[in-house]
Parts: structure tokens; sequence; C-alpha cells
């Protein structure tokens, strides 16, 4: 939340009727940030996921109507998601040509140790599990146009797709993995969900060059019970209720390649349930080859070579998973994934003894449900219950890792080689200064540059029109010794938000601490600052065009942010009003 008065972007809380507690901070949020909407759920909690998103969907056509807007998209992501810098970017590219999008998804995890090896033995089946999912088979069902199943999170939703539906119950209620059966309801509508596997070059935080992929990142179970409760959820939910296999066989909506890999998925509540005793059986072979036991299988026999064809089949699989480990989290990761001990590694037989448990506890709750309907219960007493799975919450020294640089916008326009950033971080850190004063003073990138980027990774806005002199209205209006002591000069005030323009050097925390309202920062370069703080008459147009935005933000027909981007595209002479309705704004004022 405190970026919140950095951004002008608007954001809606859904908040249950019967939690007062959760009500009260979404209110104080909404009265100190003009932005922030508390959304009240027509039920009382709690509900399942796809209630609660439907619910927002509703929220959000409303809001639309309300001020005149109308999204791309939808994007959804659990609370605890740490998002890629570059994910709404790529999604908002994708938007043009694919409906609807699953961006991968990759459990995080500590360096992995010999003393930690243990402890995260649980997150670390998750982190082989998807990596080898998320790697190779969504990747190979997205390349052949087989069924791409849904994650849940990084979805993102086209507006035509969200239109499909008749009303906003787009996620089916009652499904305990409803973001898979609604990607299988869109494969059905004609609505491929399309799997982007991009990787881009960032520095670590470091310093050191980094292949890393766009991709959503989360904290999941470290205990066998939580993990057991979850996998629970989702065995039963996508081999149990999503579908039949009748009627997927039966579909004239899904190719071959669809209803094979829905297959391979529904398999698994049979093919987990066999992997102890097949476990079993290799070890008693492995034993009789060693110890004078008796012979299971007569050696040369068919039996036998079937073992070593399944024996193959499984170091084969270790191979290909260490790989997509390696891709994903390293060789140090990969090697304790699959090596330690060498044939069965320990993490993949946690792993698949969890699906084990998890598909006889899915067996059950499917048995148990069938039992209460025979016996006529109430239809409420039937339904699956809802288990949600508790998700662990990152310390933000640990978040700001994964936060967006400047140096990764550079090196995305090309504008400076990893090895002139790689020099700049050393010299700004030996002197104490920002990296955009170093890239400055060294020459790689002029300062215009410098401040476009820097806005963009903030997500704020800049400025590079001729300012004129320091508007007359401000000299009485502010303290001129406060304002030159901060670097800052005045662009507009409102009610609820003051805009301030302000350079690179400046102490943006002392800005905003300074000020008892909400304070938005406007970048401009130093040339711009000067000539307005010592110019000797201010610049009548833009004066008369600040007055013009002043108003219009007051009345709730622009934000600021698009304030700001009316003037920077206000030529000398023009009326910023006909810039914003060229931008598709004020379309309904004469």
């Amino acid at each position: 939340m405190s970026r919140i008065s950095n951004q002008y972007v608007s954001y809606l809380f859904r908040v249950y009727p019967n939690d007062p507690n959760t009500k009260e901070i979404a209110k104080k949020l909404e009265r100190k940030y003009p932005h922030v909407h508390a959304i009240t759920h027509i039920l009382d909690g709690p509900s399942s996921k796809a209630d609660n998103i439907n619910n927002v969907i509703n929220n959000i056509y409303k809001y639309e109507e309300k001020n005149s807007l109308r999204f791309k998209g939808i994007i959804i992501h659990d609370s605890e998601d740490i998002v890629h810098p570059y994910e709404f970017m790529l999604e908002n590219y994708l938007f043009d040509t694919k409906a609807a999008i699953q961006i991968p998804v990759f459990p995080l995890q500590e360096m992995p140790t010999i003393k930690n090896f243990f402890k995260n033995m649980i997150t670390g089946t998750y982190a082989d599990e998807f990596a080898e999912n998320h790697i190779r088979n969504l990747s190979a069902r997205n390349s052949i146009g087989a069924f791409v199943p849904s994650a849940g999170t990084g979805f993102a939703l086209r507006r035509d797709v969200l239109e499909s539906f008749s009303d906003s119950n787009v996620f089916p209620v009652g499904s305990l993995t409803e973001d898979f059966k609604l990607s299988l309801q869109l494969k059905e509508k004609g609505f491929d969900l399309y799997y982007p596997l991009e990787s881009l070059v960032r520095l670590n935080y470091q310093g050191e060059e980094k292949r890393e992929f766009i991709a959503t990142r989360s904290m999941f179970p470290k205990t066998y019970k939580a993990a057991v409760r979850q996998k629970t959820r989702w065995i039963y939910g996508i081999t149990m209720q999503s579908f039949r296999m009748r009627d997927v066989i039966s579909s004239k909506n899904l190719n071959f390649l669809s209803k094979y890999s829905l297959y391979r998925d529904y398999k698994s509540k049979i093919s987990n349930l066999l992997v102890l005793p097949g476990y079993l059986i290799f070890a008693y072979f492995i034993f009789s080859l060693v110890f004078n036991l008796p012979i299971m299988f007569i050696k040369y026999s068919t039996s036998w070579y079937l073992m070593l064809f399944l024996t193959f089949l499984m170091i084969q699989r270790q191979i290909l998973r260490f790989f997509a480990v390696k891709t994903v989290y390293g060789v140090k990761s990969a090697l304790i994934a699959t090596v330690i001990p060498p044939v069965l590694p320990l993490r993949l037989v946690v792993g698949n003894v969890i699906n084990f448990h998890a598909t006889v506890n899915a067996w059950k709750m499917k048995l148990f449900k069938n039992k209460k309907k025979r016996n006529k219960k109430s239809k409420s007493s039937t339904k699956p219950k809802w288990s949600k799975t508790d998700h662990e919450f990152l310390d933000k020294s640990i978040l700001i890792r994964f936060k967006r640089t400047l140096g990764d916008d550079l090196i995305k326009k090309e504008l400076i080689s990893v090895a002139d950033l790689s020099k700049a971080l050393k010299i700004s850190k030996q002197n104490k200064l920002r990296l955009g004063e170093t890239i400055v003073k060294l020459g790689l990138i002029d300062e215009y540059e410098i401040i476009k980027s820097i806005a963009v990774v903030n997500r704020r806005e800049f400025i590079d029109i001729p300012l004129g002199g320091f508007p007359h209205r401000n000299k009485e209006k502010y303290d001129l010794k406060l304002l030159d002591s901060l670097g800052v000069f005045p662009l507009f005030e409102t009610d609820y938000v003051l805009v301030l323009c302000t350079t690179i050097n400046s102490d943006i925390d002392k800005i905003m601490a300074a000020f008892d309202k909400t304070v938005g920062i406007v970048y401009c370069t130093n040339d711009v600052y000067n000539s307005c703080i010592n110019g000797e008459a201010g610049n009548y147009d833009v004066e008369r065009n600040l007055y013009i935005l002043e108003k219009l933000i007051h009345q709730g027909l622009i934000n600021p942010k698009q304030g700001v981007i009316g003037l920077r595209h206000t030529k000398a002479g023009q009326d910023v009003t006909s810039v914003l309705k060229d931008m598709g704004l004020l379309y309904n004022i004469d």
C-alpha cells in the first residue's frame, strides 16, 4: 500500500460483510487513498475462490461503467504471489493475439545446502514437480495445440473471453479446482490457453548477470500435512470433479491431442496409487540381485526384461527432471532433486509418497460424498469441503530482490551493456551514489533517457516540456524554503493529491514525508527544473493548462497521471483539454 500514492491506479478490495475487522481496515485505506475502493461481498464468508473472483469481476464491470473505463482484460494472482516485473507488460502485448494466458509458476525455495536438505524437503518436491511440469509438459502441450490447464495464478483473460459468459459467473462455483475446469471450458469454447515460456537477462542483487523466466513465484507448503491437504484438493478437483473421461472422448470440440493430455491428467488418480507397490517391487528386485532371496522374476524372462525396461524409463525420467530443475533452479538444486541418493532420490520418493497419500484422501472424499448422497442427507453436507492452503508471505528484504530495477529497464531498451552496467553498479556502491547519477556522470547514457527509465521502473511519470519560470500562484501558496531544500516544485494540487516535480537527485522518501496529503512524484531533467526555479517569468500557457488540469481532476473526469501525460503532449499555445480528448478522455465534455 505504501506505493499506491505513486501509481495512480485503482485497487478494489473485496471484504466479507461478516468480517468487521477487515472491513474497517479496507475503509481506512479507502479514506486515505483516493484510488482504493472497498467492495463488500454479497455473501457472508468464508466462500470459495471462484465465488470471490466472480464477485470481483462483477464489481469491475460496475466500476468501469461508473468511471467510463473499459479494461483490456483481467489478471488473477494470489495475494502472496511474487509477480515478475515484466509479466504485465508481456500479457498486455500478448492480449493483442491471445485470448487467455497462463504464465509459468515456479515455487520459491532457499538456496539448497546439506544443512537445509531435510528442512526444505517438502517445498523441494513442489519445486521439482513444477519445474518439470512447466518447463517440459506445458511447453509441449502448448506447442502441439493440446489442452493447457490453468494454474489458478498468473492467469490472464482477455475482455472478449469474459464477455463470452452470459453473466459475471466466469469461474465455476462449487469446483475445488475452478481454474482447471474453467480452462477446459475455454478450450471447448474455442479459446486456447497460451503458455509463454519467456526469459530475459537481468542483474541480480549482487550485480551478477542472470537469465530468468518471466514467471510467478510463491512459497508453497513446508509440512507434510499441509502438502497432502493441498494436493488432495488438486487431485480430487481435477480427476474426480472437473470432467468425465467419456465426455472428453465424445466431445467434438476437443482435438485428439487435447483428449490425450486430459487422459494423462485423469489417470493420475490411479497411477499415483501404484507408485508405492512399485517401489516395494523394485527394492525387492534390486536386493535379489545382491542377496540370496527367493526369485521374483526369473532371469532373462519376459518379466525380468520388463523390469529392466521400467527401470530404464525411471532413470530416463529422472534425467529429464534433472535438466528441468537445472533450467529453473541451477545445477545444485538439480543434483539434490535427482541424485541424492542415486537411482531412488529421496526427494522424488517423498514427493510420490505425498501424491499417494493425497490420492487416497481424494478417493475417500469421493466415496464419502457418494455415501452421504445414498443416505439422502442434506445437499450442503454432500458438497466437498473447501480446504484452503495456508500460505507464507515473504519479508520485504527478500521481496526487494525481485523488484524491477533501473538496470533491468536499461538492458531491455538496449541502452547499456551488461558489462557497463555492472561497472556502474560497483562505482555507485563505492561512492554511495544513485545508479542513475553514476551512469550520467560516466557519460554512458544521457539524463533524459535515465529519467524516462526511472519513471517507468517506479511507475511514475516524467515531463520534458519547458515550464518557464516558477508559477506565480505558487510563490505565496507554498513554503519556498522547504521546496528548495527538497528540490521540488509543485505542478498542481487538488483536495486529495499534491503533484510535485523533481530530479533523480532528490530523496523521494523525504519528500513524501514532508507533506500531510498524498504526494505524486513527476520526474524532470535538471535543465527543466533549473529553468522553472530560476526563470524570471512564468509560462502563461502552462499555468493556464495546470489550472484546467486541477479542475478536471477535482471533478473526477481524469486522474493525475492522465493529467501529466496530457500536459507532456501539449504543444505551445495548445489547450490541454483538446489533447485529453485526442487521448480518448473527456469524450463526454463539449
